[in-house]
């Protein structure tokens, strides 16, 4: 299948991975340390402008038995997630992906599409989604070693991607086995975490238990509850994985985005864990 959606942002890509790089290769070992306060209930207004922003699901599905929740770890280096991107993130762009009638990729479209998604990876008996809101796509950017962005279009149509630079020459890479991290555009950015079952895409409640914040930029958290209520955190530092499970739990929905929207500089997500 050929598009004529071509994926030529070179220049802006190769500068973010080599940041990047040079970055996530001393931050191994992220903190814990920090204290976790307690969520601030969001004003009316607030939550109205959240429900703004994105329709919220007609109806979410009912939990089973506290016994069979399973917790999973999403760390966007999953191969089946990746391979069911558009052009396999290849030059990083995470884009609003679905299915045309001939069951190939294709770029979504709203008035074509009613089953879109940005990076969803199957965790025992759901699916759990990360979406932009508004934006067309993120990044998953690709950790230490990617270095050049010349590789020629492997032939399938949807363009060339990052190769890793060997002896002065950019050589391929599998872009689905390539370990990831989620990047935002800039801080303004939301990125909506939620579940759904596999079967129908019914959305499900679930709970968040942890994210990495990798360095250098702090996010804000909101999550929904079932009584309908949002809560948040306005600032939890990077470079830190937070725990979140005595808060975060039975929600609809969690954003995040940078702490200090409106700022130019990315927020980097390294994993999120959560339990259905």
């Amino acid at each position: 299948m050929r598009s004529g959606v071509q994926i030529n942002r070179g220049g802006c890509d190769l500068a973010l991975c080599l940041i990047l790089a040079a970055t996530l290769g001393g931050c191994a070992q992220l903190k814990s340390a920090h204290t976790l306060s307690t969520p601030t209930q969001a004003t009316p207004e607030q939550a109205a402008e959240r429900e703004r922003e994105s329709q919220l699901p007609k109806a979410v599905q009912a939990r089973s038995a506290e016994s069979s929740h399973q917790s999973c770890r999403v760390t966007f280096d999953d191969e089946a997630a990746l391979g069911q991107i558009y052009g396999q993130a290849r030059s990083t762009l995470a884009l609003k992906t679905s299915r045309g009638s001939n069951g190939q990729l294709q770029i979504c479209h709203s008035t074509k599409h009613t089953n879109c998604w940005t990076y969803r990876q199957h965790c025992s008996r759901s699916d759990i989604n990360l979406d932009t809101i508004g934006s067309a796509h993120y990044h998953l950017s690709m950790e230490t070693g990617i270095e050049c962005y010349t590789l020629p279009d492997p032939g399938d149509g949807l363009g060339r991607g990052f190769g890793r630079l060997v002896e002065w020459k950019c050589t391929d890479v599998d872009w689905v086995r390539t370990p990831r991290v989620l990047t935002s555009h800039d801080q303004s950015q939301w990125v909506k975490i939620w579940l759904s079952t596999t079967d129908t895409r019914a959305p499900m409640y679930f709970d968040l238990e942890s994210i990495q914040v990798l360095p250098d930029t702090s996010i804000q958290l909101w999550f929904r509850k079932r009584d309908g209520t949002w809560w948040f955190w306005p600032e939890l530092q990077a470079n830190t994985t937070w725990t979140l499970h005595d808060h975060v739990r039975d929600v609809s929905e969690v954003r995040i985005r940078g702490a200090k929207a409106g700022r130019t500089s990315s927020y980097v997500i390294g994993s999120v864990t959560v339990r259905d």
